[in-house]
């Protein structure tokens, strides 16, 4: 038995084992992708293609950083790009330009290999050139007025006429002449465009000239000039301004400002001495006519008006007092005399003009593409435009997200709560997140945003929380 178990066992040795063969193939060491910085140096890029900047995020002056993880291939060239860290409206400029890079070739035991790098690419915009006169703030933050795409002639000329409030947005700006579609370019960057603060009160307007060159020996460019400043005055306060009612009004002439307030229907039964015609009167406990809405004026005073001339008399026994116009909204006696006239300041019994409620609240303006405010909600100054996420357009995702959020003194948001479909919340989150609005009171402002995505277009509609 001992001979037969030895000679089985020689028999196995000999028998080659799946994954023990001394012949399988080995991938060689120099095969395998070196990682730039721990085993190779980083390769030194020879061929750089700067990336496009997209025009939505150029229109709202955004910013950042899209980190990409190269595979470089023994050649030198790239032969695949893939994000490590997103910026969503830079993600597909940063892969296109990536992907037209080429380093040089790294070699180990002489040999050329492949290379795993990671290559950070900043977006960033550069402050538009301009020429300006004195007394124009310098410009801090704003893009250059974009050619249009397939614009016709080689060169154009805008003028827009620019107001800056006190902090340096930009106010109002229109088109003083200028043809579609340079003015609307020109008009899309002007609100990104944000100044010093004014020194003193008021605004400040100006002119802004931008001159179109598509052709010509340094190519494609945008002259701009600022000229003509001239400060404008801050609008007055709310409470300095009279209202309507209290200028039309006459001033009460000193009987009249004696006379107590015309009393009710009751009040007018119990005079001693009725008019002749008081049976003629309606029966009816409903207020005399002088309560009823305002109708057109009559050539002759209605006589059923005669009992209320019975019961405004000056209270010293005097001769009667003129009659008072009649008007709507006059407040019921309170039986209490009136307090005693002073020359020269307005009687407490005159009738005060009936309070008209007060206008809603206007909305506020969006400098921020396809961002509509209700009234109420203050302006938004920047942030980002929606735009639907890449991947939910790919699988033809649509729907509407909900974002609630909070605005503090600051005017920064600050999202509380985003309900809406998966492939679609992040999106509409940072988006909202981005967000500044300008505020103008230190309480902090609690808004919603209905963000809708269908397809490829994107919109968002911002209002009050308790709307």
């Amino acid at each position: 038995m001992s001979l037969r178990v030895a000679v089985l066992l020689l028999v196995l040795s000999l028998v080659p084992r799946p994954g023990w063969s001394q012949d399988a193939p080995q991938a060689p060491d120099a095969a395998r992708p070196k990682v730039a910085g721990v085993d190779v140096p980083a390769p030194k890029r020879t061929k750089s293609v700067p990336p496009h900047y997209p025009p939505e995020a150029q229109a709202l002056g955004m910013r950042g950083i899209v980190i990409l993880e190269l595979l470089v291939g023994p050649d030198g060239k790239v032969v695949s790009a893939r994000i490590t860290r997103s910026v969503p409206p830079f993600d597909d400029a940063a892969l296109t330009a990536a992907r037209e890079w080429e380093y040089e070739i790294t070699k180990v035991d002489g040999k050329p290999v492949s290379v795993i790098l990671t290559v950070p690419i900043e977006f960033k915009m550069k402050l538009p050139e301009m020429s300006r006169d004195d007394g124009i703030p310098e410009l801090r933050q704003g893009v250059v007025p974009a050619i249009p795409a397939g614009a016709g002639p080689d060169t154009a000329t805008v003028i827009a006429e620019v107001t800056l409030d006190p902090d340096g947005h930009v106010a109002e700006a229109r088109i003083k002449s200028g043809e579609s579609p340079w003015a609307e370019s020109v008009i899309q960057a002007l609100r990104t465009w944000r100044f010093s603060p004014l020194e003193g009160q008021g605004g400040l307007s100006f002119e802004v000239k931008a001159e179109f060159a598509t052709s010509g020996k340094s190519g494609a460019r945008v002259d701009l000039r600022l000229s003509g400043p001239r400060r404008t005055e801050a609008p007055p306060p709310a409470e300095a301004a009279p209202s309507p009612a209290a200028a039309s009004a006459p001033s009460p002439s000193p009987a009249a400002a004696s006379a107590p307030s015309p009393a009710p229907a009751a009040a007018a039964s119990t005079t001693p001495t009725p008019a002749p015609t008081a049976p003629a009167a309606s029966p009816s406990p409903s207020p005399v006519p002088e309560a009823a809405p305002a109708a057109p004026p009559s050539p002759a005073p209605a006589r059923p008006a005669a009992p209320v001339e019975e019961v405004i008399r000056n209270p010293a026994g005097g001769k009667p007092a003129t009659p008072a116009p009649p008007a709507t909204g006059v407040p019921p006696a309170t039986g209490q005399p009136p307090p005693p006239a002073v020359p020269g300041e307005p009687s407490a019994a005159v009738s005060p003009a009936p309070a008209t409620p007060p206008p809603p609240p206007p909305p506020g303006i969006s400098a921020v593409r396809d961002v509509t405010l209700a009234p109420g909600v203050p302006d938004l100054t920047k942030g980002r435009r929606p735009v639907a996420p890449p991947l939910a357009r790919m699988q033809g995702v649509s729907g509407t997200v909900d974002v609630k959020f909070a605005v503090d003194a600051s005017g920064s948001a600050t999202v509380r709560d985003v309900t809406g479909p998966d492939p679609l919340k992040e999106a509409a989150r940072q988006t909202v997140a981005s967000w500044t609005f300008r505020r103008t009171s230190p309480e902090r402002l609690f808004l919603a945003a209905t963000v809708t995505y269908k397809g490829d277009a994107a919109s968002a509609a911002v209002k009050p929380q308790d709307q």
